[in-house]
């Protein structure tokens, strides 16, 4: 049987800086504490978690004046301002692509426009966006959500980990029953690249293995590209891998989330030897 694998693999720059720092501080203080997850992706928590990083899903689990940190996705601004309430010193891992939206969402409202926001809004990015950029002129739209019409000009940023392709059904949608509309591409490139790497793949397989977290929404963009072009399968790890996949399989492809290391990737490949 044979592999192809993607050209692109692991952690995106976003991902690392994350893991980085974090590793960095773990090396230097004890007593660490993180909101919720650092990345999407389990087994980069627990291994962060064995390291001594504690890991909790309220501000009020943390007790005053320690030092927490914000994960790769941000953190609201209402947690942002509870932490502050208890002396919490915040060291921010937030993605530099999603900091990016942020700083474009506030000048687009400070340049007196309205802001369409485009996204999951249970996804912590979004949460995190909507939460410092909510404003009576700040609208929240997700795929299936009605397109508000709105009064003047409009800035339009969407989610980094969504599809080009969602982005451009979207823009058709908004422009619609809009004028004056501005799009800003804050889709991460690194996410569109693996996204375009799916169908390239596709071409050559009889089964594509999507490696990453079941919570990790550039990972299930990948899945779902995938799905529609040849059998496919989202896994976290290779226990999840079974013997029945590769029946009449002779090849077989593997792509990444963003937030996968690069260990978990090397075990599924071995994997699919094993089990061929």
């Amino acid at each position: 049987m044979k592999i192809i694998e993607s050209r692109y693999l692991g952690f995106c720059s976003g991902v690392n800086y994350a893991y980085n720092l974090v590793n960095k501080i773990l090396d230097k203080e004890n007593d660490i504490y993180l909101l919720n997850e650092l990345v999407h992706n389990k087994d980069v928590n627990f291994e962060l978690k064995q390291k001594g990083l504690k890991i909790v899903n309220e501000i009020s689990q943390i007790p005053e004046g320690k030092i927490l940190i914000a994960p790769a996705h941000g953190i609201s601004l209402e947690d942002e301002e509870l932490a502050k309430k208890k002396r919490l010193k915040i060291i921010k891992a937030t993605c530099p692509l999603v900091v990016r939206s942020l700083v474009l969402g506030k000048k687009i409202l400070k340049d007196g426009k309205n802001l369409i926001i485009i996204g999951e809004k249970n996804h912590q990015e979004i949460k995190y966006l909507f939460s410092h950029l909510r404003t009576s002129n700040t609208f929240l739209i997700d795929k299936n959500d009605k397109i508000p019409k709105v009064k003047g000009e409009v800035g339009v940023i969407i989610q980094t980990t969504q599809s080009f392709e969602f982005y451009e059904e979207m823009k058709k949608r908004i422009k619609l029953i809009n004028d004056n509309v501005e799009f800003f591409d804050t889709i991460c490139n690194e996410s569109f690249i693996r996204q375009k790497e799916v169908y390239e793949i596709a071409k050559n397989v009889d089964l594509l293995i999507v490696v990453g977290g079941k919570n990790s929404s550039n990972t299930k963009r990948l899945y779902e590209i995938g799905s529609n072009l040849v059998k496919t399968y989202q896994i976290e790890n290779e226990n999840e891998i079974k013997k029945e996949w590769f029946d009449n399989v002779e090849v077989v492809g593997i792509i990444s989330g963003t937030s996968t290391p690069i260990k978990i990737i090397q075990k599924v490949r071995e994997k699919c030897l094993e089990l061929q």
